[in-house]
């Protein structure tokens, strides 16, 4: 029974040494695994090749940058200044001589429809004139018989009715006729005609064409749309985190090379206050300063602009300190002498070739304030950056 008791005791103690080599082993591999990584991220150059590279070193510098939020979207009109053209009577087309993008002036004969209701409805209004000024002498002929006692009151109240629903049918006339844009002096005159013409009330370009010489029209259905250059603006989508940055009168940054080869700066003129369920954005609308670049514009184009909305004071470094990579990078560190440490970094915004850094630890020592992109490249084996 003891040499049993022996024998376990001994059993244990082997197997309590081969865990705490095992453990040993374990931690001598995973320091070695973080030193290798550490030394990974090292780069060691030669004092001919530091003298040739030019690797000055320094540390970040504090600056205001303005803080800018991307703002995409297109060239509108306000809805007053889109115009679709109808007439409020069944006809058909006698003549229309349109092409999309057209231009028009206020005023200006767009088409000609022919219609018989038009017809009818000048000759049931010529009627009720006539109709109307007789009821009006027999109502003054009437109403002379009661002074004189020997007229009918029921007979001068029913001509009286008549009179009125006359005049109602003559006033309601006049209002259709007005719509449709009938010249009521003429055809008090006695000049029917039996065609309408379709006026343009704005000056612009004919932005779409729907019908055709010939073609039988109904009240619903749109002959042609058009659009206004004078209210030309920026409709632009902000997205709900940049939301509440944005305010009236700040400056935004158009930038197009075909309309000009400097940036074309607008203000925030209307800021909208619900957030578009599918673009996850509010939408934001400017005007450029210059409205002769503004006028170049063509409603619908696409645009790509910058809107200022504020400055602070950041840690700063120059674009060639950093390595980009996706939204972060790196730079790199001196730890002695030709040996620099690449340390990751979260990058902010940019602004006049100075980026900001938002280190993922502290930064003590001398910071490579030039020529990162080569010392990235040594360190990765000579391989080309991404």
């Amino acid at each position: 029974m003891n040499k049993m008791r022996i024998y376990i005791a001994i059993v244990a103690n082997i197997f309590v040494l081969a865990c705490q080599k095992n453990t040993d082993k374990s931690q001598e591999t995973a320091a070695s695994e973080a030193t290798n990584a550490s030394e990974q991220q090292q780069v060691m150059v030669s004092a001919e090749q530091a003298q040739h590279l030019a690797l000055p070193t320094g540390s970040f510098v504090i600056k205001q940058l303005s803080e800018n939020i991307t703002a995409n979207g297109k060239v509108e009109v306000p809805p007053q200044q889109m115009i679709s053209l109808s007439v409020p009577i069944n006809g058909f087309i006698k003549n229309i001589s349109l092409l999309p993008g057209t231009p028009v002036r206020k005023g200006q004969v767009l088409a000609t429809v022919q219609s018989m209701e038009y017809v009818q409805l000048q000759q049931e209004y010529l009627q009720a004139l006539s109709q109307n000024a007789f009821q009006a002498q027999d109502l003054n002929r009437q109403e002379t018989l009661n002074q004189e006692n020997v007229g009918s009151k029921k007979k001068l109240q029913q001509i009286d009715a008549d009179f009125k629903t006359s005049k109602a049918l003559i006033n309601g006339l006049e209002e259709k006729l007005k719509l449709i844009g009938c010249n009521l002096a003429q055809l008090r005159q006695g000049h029917i005609t039996p065609t309408i013409q379709v006026l343009s009330p704005i000056t612009g370009y004919t932005k779409m064409v729907y019908v055709n010489n010939g073609k039988n029209i109904a009240p619903s259905d749109v002959l042609v749309e058009l659009v206004s250059r004078e209210h030309l603006h920026l409709e632009l989508n902000v997205f709900e985190k940049d939301a509440n940055k944005v305010q009236l009168n700040q400056t935004l940054v158009l930038e197009n090379p075909v309309l000009s080869d400097k940036p074309v700066t607008g203000k925030v003129i209307l800021i909208g206050q619900t957030v578009e369920e599918q673009a996850k954005a509010i939408l934001v609308h400017g005007h450029l300063d210059n409205e002769a670049l503004e006028q170049k514009l063509v409603v619908g184009q696409y645009v790509n602009t910058k809107i200022k909305v504020g400055s602070r004071a950041v840690p700063t470094l120059p674009e060639e300190a950093i390595v980009r990579r996706g939204e972060g990078g790196f730079i790199f560190v001196q730890i002695k002498t030709n040996t620099y440490q690449a340390v990751p970094v979260k990058l902010g915004v940019t602004d006049n070739g100075f980026v900001e850094i938002i280190p993922e630890k502290t930064v003590t020592q001398p910071i490579v304030l030039k020529n990162a992109s080569i010392l990235f490249a040594l360190m990765s084996g000579g391989g080309e950056e991404e």
